[in-house]
């Protein structure tokens, strides 16, 4: 594990640092602001070297990669002379926060490895696909655009720059073999989602210029809020990546407008780019922010040249994408749908999520939230402006028919609520950093603050580490190290044509879900199953629907199916094995054991697998 850490970090930092460090070595203020900026280009930057290379034919190999990381640390070292080195003031109250940062990520880092101690494959229904994407990366030397031998998937709109970044990292920590994939997965969406913690509090020290205001932001993303470390019980890794980039985002479009010209431009406009690979919510909502930004950029030649600016960056990152953007385009279905190429959505799919809303802290950071925004509007705070036209566009953007415009289906309510701890964290960090500015410095009153305000992060950092030990849903774990020993005796014991029924469930829609660990045998072993990861649900039509008909004959009978109708589907179908469990909606052993027309060819553990005579 702790080698995994080490390579994600240093793929995490070097190519984006050696970018910083030729064309804007003075973007960032802080070494904060610079890590942080370094974190999100080279989340960017990977993604966008991976698209020209699919574009110009190119196949990305291990030994490209550690050339590639050779020189990005080679320009780093030539280059760091570009930037001093500087180290927050020795004042108390800086050196004091900046203590709680550092020990809030050090406790969070713990926290989230803490969090998947028993898992043994990432779970939900994201996890499985995330798996095959990666593992097409790595064989295929190219973005993931075609999921052919796997899936019949061409020409795929959905974001894969997280994939290709997992599949770098994989070559570079000799992880590369599938079945290494799901503790890649585990060990390096764990170290992004600690890395959250300094990346909000170098934004919240930006705009609140106060170091109070680090400490709160990044305490409340680490350890206070639900989100984002929620996420690894849903498998959102693509989110969670995103997550990670905005604040750097931000950071260049603040830079944008405090010095604009060609360096902060060239730093924006590369991250927007490496958001649209990684996530395109998250990138829209990202967007949405620039507007905000440029509403509240007063000046008459300043809003000129901030925008100005603004827009060679936005400029710059379309062309940065122009194939992925092209495609995208040319993909998109008008109309609803369960494909997610449909561009309209509906209300019942955009409802409020008022469960999510409440879940854990999330009202109480609401209330927080709201109070920092009141506060840093009394002190006339042109950030906490911002900030709130930035959500009330966001709000807007996910209810577009309160302004009589049908819904996005990309866009929903849900991804709001699961995002919004980013902005309640910011504000929350203007409220301190607005209260502390009023705070008395000196004599008693001022030491009663100071050791108040120290006390209450310490409770924060202990009531965090003990609420969120455990975080994982245990309805979300669908397969566990039983399933991958079956997994590995099935990659190396069947014949690569075999085909597996597995379990189904209903997801979303018409769209179903694997019900077990039989679920991960495509994107593992590379055997073709009869429920495949839901990415297939980007293919043509016809192949669509020919799936769906297989999982929605099993949704329906799988789990209560005699051993004659499972035979005769799996004749019909071309299927030869049959992958058994005990979760719910596992096809059941005990059925199939005394049939004449099932041989059992493995168990162990409750996982069961037979051969259909032929």
């Amino acid at each position: 594990m702790t080698g995994v850490v080490f390579i994600t970090f240093t793929t995490l930092i070097l190519p984006g640092l050696a970018l910083l460090l030729q064309i804007a070595p003075l973007v960032g203020v802080s070494a904060l602001e610079r890590l942080t900026l370094a974190v999100g280009l080279s989340l960017s930057l990977i993604p966008v070297l991976y698209l020209w290379g699919a574009w110009l034919g190119i196949v990305i190999g291990a030994s490209h990669i550690r050339a590639f990381l050779f020189i990005c640390l080679l320009t780093a070292i030539l280059l760091q002379h570009r930037v001093s080195v500087t180290v927050p003031s020795w004042k108390r109250d800086s050196v004091i926060w900046h203590l709680v940062i550092a020990g809030g990520t050090a406790l969070t880092f713990w926290l989230r490895f803490e969090q998947i101690r028993d898992l043994a494959l990432p779970t939900w229904v994201d996890s499985v696909h995330h798996a095959l994407l990666i593992r097409v990366s790595i064989e295929q030397g190219a973005a993931p655009l075609s999921l052919r031998p796997y899936l019949p998937v061409d020409e795929l709109t959905y974001h894969w720059g997280y994939h290709v970044t997992m599949a770098t990292l994989a070559q570079m920590a000799g992880m590369d073999r599938p079945e290494k994939l799901p503790a890649l997965m585990l060990w390096s969406g764990q170290t992004m989602s600690a890395l959250t913690v300094p990346a909000y509090a170098a934004l919240a020290l930006r705009l609140w210029r106060r170091p109070i205001a680090g400490a709160a932001a990044g305490l409340a993303v680490g350890l206070a809020s639900v989100m984002p470390a929620y996420y690894v019980s849903w498998g959102r890794y693509t989110l969670l990546t995103a997550m990670l980039m905005l604040p750097a985002a931000l950071i260049a479009m603040d830079a944008v407008r405090r010095q604009p010209g060609a360096a902060s431009a060239i730093v924006l406009g590369v991250l927007l780019a490496g958001l649209s690979l990684v996530h395109f919510v998250v990138f829209t909502l990202t967007l949405a922010a620039c507007v905000a930004l440029l509403l509240t950029t007063t000046y008459g030649s300043f809003w000129r040249r901030a925008a100005i600016w603004m827009g060679v960056a936005l400029a710059g990152s379309l062309t940065i994408a122009a194939p992925w953007i092209v495609l995208l385009a040319s993909r998109a279905l008008p109309g609803t749908g369960s494909s997610a190429m449909h561009i309209t959505g509906n209300a019942g799919y955009n409802a409020l999520p008022l469960e999510l809303l409440r879940a854990g802290t999330n009202q109480i950071l609401l209330a927080l939230g709201g109070i920092g925004a009141l506060l840093t509007l009394l002190q006339r705070q042109r950030a906490a402006v911002w900030l709130i036209i930035w959500c009330a566009t966001a709000v807007l953007l996910a209810n577009p028919v309160v302004v009589g415009l049908p819904y996005l289906s990309f866009i929903t309510n849900e991804m709001l609520t699961i995002t919004m701890f980013a902005p309640l964290a910011v504000l929350i960090a203007g409220g301190a950093a607005a209260i502390d500015a009023r705070a008395p410095r000196s004599g008693l009153r001022g030491h009663v603050w100071h050791l108040s305000t120290i006390a209450l992060a310490v409770g924060v950092v202990l009531w965090g580490v003990h609420h969120w030990r455990v975080i994982i849903r245990p309805d979300t774990v669908l397969a566990g190290r039983a399933d991958l020993k079956a997994i590995a005796w099935v990659a190396r014991a069947t014949p690569p044509d075999a085909r597996f029924v597995v379990g189904t469930l209903g997801w979303l829609y018409d769209v179903d879900r694997g019900a077990d660990g039989g679920w991960w045998l495509l994107p593992l072993a590379g055997r073709q199953v009869s429920t495949p990861p839901v990415i297939y649900n980007y293919g043509a039509p016809a192949d669509v629907a020919a799936i769906k008909r297989d999982t929605a004959w099993l949704r329906d009978h799988g789990a209560t199916v005699s051993a004659a109708e499972l035979a005769a589907f799996m004749r019909e179908r071309g299927y030869t094995h049959v992958y058994t469990g005990k979760r719910p909606g596992a096809i059941r052993a005990d059925v199939l054991r005394t049939a004449p027309m099932f041989e059992q060819v493995y168990e162990h553990e409750g996982v069961v697998i037979f051969h259909l005579r032929e």
